[in-house]
């Protein structure tokens, strides 16, 4: 059966390899974006040129995720269009950056509506129709940073945390309906995200840590400036790798990363998944047997 997929974020990043690399495999890919019209045109007229060039079944759709009305209409119009939706791709996000406490709770609040708010309402969206299909597959972007604690990115590490907690409980929650929940893990890549990241507003009180600062962010992004960096397509084929997997078989953790970077993140995944296992045993709760099959973590690259 043909899928239709939802990827959020789509006009550069990993969003936009993931529209292209699944449209070319066959897909019925909606690449979402706000502002299409808007200050995102020239991203949007490049898929649409794609689409027409290479015959690909890959339309734009305008959504902000942080607008119920907007994630709501666009949903509506894909399901309209196809009849179903099959996967969403929950891969818009927005990194912060700088000390905890130099960032302004108006800060916190965007950060958090951003990479966490808008994924339980484009879930919140899309859950009623994948449940009336029996079928469905939600797939968080995550991060190395959601298992990492990193210094100077915690607002954007406690989100990350935070789609790790969701996606797991997804997992068990909509198991009985025959929807997955997965989550990608990638390490650092050069994507435009880290162009676009917002620093913290108090400049007074990140003063006082710049000399921490430079001694840490040199070396975490000396892979992205090396002459070989890592390539985000990698991450785009671990989405497309997820997506092609049986139902109920797709592993909750795919990392993606450099050899050294995924070590550590891998290893608490595997201990994380262990412990789980052994609470729910232990306490005879009833979720341990509602998992779906694919315990074992995927490791790439």
């Amino acid at each position: 059966m043909e899928q239709t997929i939802l990827v959020t974020g789509s006009n550069s990043g990993f969003g936009r390899l993931t529209v292209e690399t699944l449209a070319r495999q066959g897909y019925t890919v909606f690449a979402s974006m706000r502002a299409a019209a808007g200050k995102n045109a020239p991203a949007a007229e490049e898929l649409r040129a794609l689409a027409q060039r290479e015959q690909l079944a890959l339309q734009i759709v305008e959504i902000d995720v942080t607008d119920d009305a907007s994630v709501e209409q666009a949903i509506a119009v894909i399901i309209e269009t196809t009849g179903r939706l099959d996967v969403v791709v929950n891969n818009a996000g927005v990194t912060y950056s700088g000390p905890l406490e130099a960032f302004t709770l108006k800060q916190v609040h965007q950060q958090f509506e951003t990479n966490v708010f808008s994924v339980l309402r484009v879930n919140r969206a899309v859950l009623p129709h994948m449940r009336r299909q029996g079928s469905g597959l939600l797939l968080q972007i995550g991060s190395i940073a959601g298992r990492l604690a990193l210094p100077f990115f915690g607002l954007y590490v406690a989100t990350k945390f935070a789609l790790e907690g969701l996606t797991e409980s997804y997992r068990y929650e909509l198991a009985p309906f025959g929807i997955d929940a997965a989550i990608i893990v990638p390490g650092l890549y050069p994507t435009p995200i880290a162009a676009k990241h917002q620093s913290a507003a108090d400049t007074e009180r990140t003063a006082l840590y710049q000399a921490a600062i430079d001694k840490f962010m040199t070396p975490l992004y000396a892979g992205n400036r090396s002459a070989t960096p890592p390539d985000p397509q990698e991450v785009a084929d671990a989405v497309a790798s997820v997506i092609a997997q049986p139902a109920g078989e797709r592993p909750l953790h795919t990392v993606v990363a450099t050899v050294a970077q995924r070590q550590a993140p891998q290893a608490i995944n595997d201990a994380v998944t262990q412990a789980t296992r052994s609470f729910f045993e232990t306490l005879h709760l009833p979720p341990a047997s509602l998992a779906p099959k694919g315990e074992k973590e995927r490791k790439r690259r």
